[in-house]
């Protein structure tokens, strides 16, 4: 492998590791505890449609503040907003933790507390996506994006596999704990990282103004809008099927809690295999083809998962589901990067964030209505079918410059 790319050359980024292994651990919480918290809702409610609901409810605070929280990345030390951010997450996991242990847990308590999660992402979301492209060079700016990715999905091959062995032993409430433990790697990371220092500049703008700016600059580029577009149509539609994996695991495969982290797994293991080519490829010049191809097999190899009813048939397609569905994400996300400048990023990623993570919750509610009236297969099926539509026509047929873009 050369240095000049691939692992090799971000290990060479002090801060940029830091970063990476303090997200890392606190990802492997959060994939413990989604686990285990679908899994007590489901067992609470015995409903698919409440699993949605408390994706859905993530959606509102994700849609409300996201600008905003771009904005504030424009404007704000990027350090102190990812401690409020990550703070406020601790106290929810520990609150949830806490009302479980005490045996006073019910469902409202597991939306308000997803809500408040959400709205804290909607400021620490922007702020990590506009601060990646300061901790390394353009030049291995996809490289660090897609192993951003295996931080995220990495954790999520042994987070959720390691809920079956952690919910036996300490139950659900200790799951919740640990994720809220976890956070403190974040902020062990963040006091010995080197910030760049922070240049406000000279602000003759209002908050307002500048959203109104950023939200301009994205109509008036038709390549920019066309990403953003494509990743709310896929987020929306097709990405929430993640959500009712714990369906397909005790409805349609028969399994238990431990079938279930398997399942959450195996797109995990996609994402880690897909994105380690990746990083250790050179600088790929095709970034508008890997985008169009990610996303086509992507919504094939979901549709032939949701009519999957053996085990290792749905975990080797769930692996290519989460590989491709990550490698499109990392993909559009590295060209949104470099299709902006610093002064806008945050707002423009904002927007991404915005898309890429409120649209899915907001997907789950009407998926979950779905489930329960049409069933797994003909709901997730539909969803995957609706999001290769759009990415076909906007990404081939409409904006034909996306496939040439380097």
């Amino acid at each position: 492998m050369s240095t000049d790319h691939g692992v090799l050359a971000l290990m060479r980024h002090r801060n940029y590791m830091l970063y990476w292994f303090g997200f890392l651990i606190s990802n492997a919480g959060a994939w413990i505890q989604s686990v285990a918290q679908g899994w007590l809702v489901y067992e609470i409610s015995d409903s698919a449609a409440w699993l949605g609901t408390v994706g859905f409810v993530r959606a509102f605070p994700l849609i409300l503040l996201s600008l905003i929280g771009g904005t504030v990345a424009d404007r704000f030390p990027k350090r102190r907003i990812l401690y409020i951010t990550q703070s406020v997450q601790l106290l929810s996991a520990f609150i949830l933790g806490t009302l479980t242990l005490l045996g006073h847990i019910q469902v409202w308590h597991v939306v308000l507390l997803s809500a408040v999660s959400a709205a804290a992402q909607a400021f620490d979301q922007p702020t990590r996506h506009a601060l990646v492209p300061q901790l390394v060079p353009r030049s291995i700016l996809h490289s660090a994006i897609s192993f951003n990715s295996i931080a995220f999905n990495g954790a999520a091959l042994f987070g959720p596999s390691l809920t079956g062995v952690l919910v036996p032993l300490i139950g659900f409430a200790g799951c919740f704990y640990v994720n809220a433990a976890s956070f403190v790697a974040v902020f062990i990371a963040l006091a010995l990282m080197d910030f760049p220092p922070h240049r406000p500049g000279e602000r003759k703008q209002s908050m307002l103004q500048d959203l109104r700016e950023g939200l301009a600059f994205i109509r008036h580029s038709p390549i920019i809008l066309a990403l953003i577009s494509m990743a709310a149509v896929t987020s929306f539609f097709a990405r929430p099927y993640q959500q009712f994996i714990t369906v397909f695991a005790k409805d349609v495969v028969h399994g238990d809690v431990g079938i279930a982290g398997l399942m959450q797994a195996a797109p995990a293991l996609g994402t880690v295999i897909f994105m380690l080519a990746i990083v250790s490829a050179p600088d790929i010049q095709w970034k508008g083809k890997m985008l169009l191809g990610s996303g086509v097999l992507f919504s094939l190899a979901l549709v032939a998962f949701s009519w999957s009813s053996n085990l290792y048939l749905s975990l080797a397609l769930l692996v290519i589901v989460g590989g491709c569905a990550m490698t499109w994400q990392t993909t559009l996300n590295t060209l949104l990067q470099t299709n902006v400048d610093d002064r806008m990023r945050g707002r423009v990623m904002s927007a991404y964030t915005m898309t890429a993570l409120a649209m899915m919750p907001l997907g789950q509610g009407p998926l979950g209505v779905a489930v329960d009236y049409l069933g797994p297969s003909l709901a997730v099926t539909l969803g995957a079918l609706i999001s290769l539509a759009w990415l076909v026509y906007m990404g081939i047929l409409r904006v034909r410059e996306i496939r040439a873009l380097p």
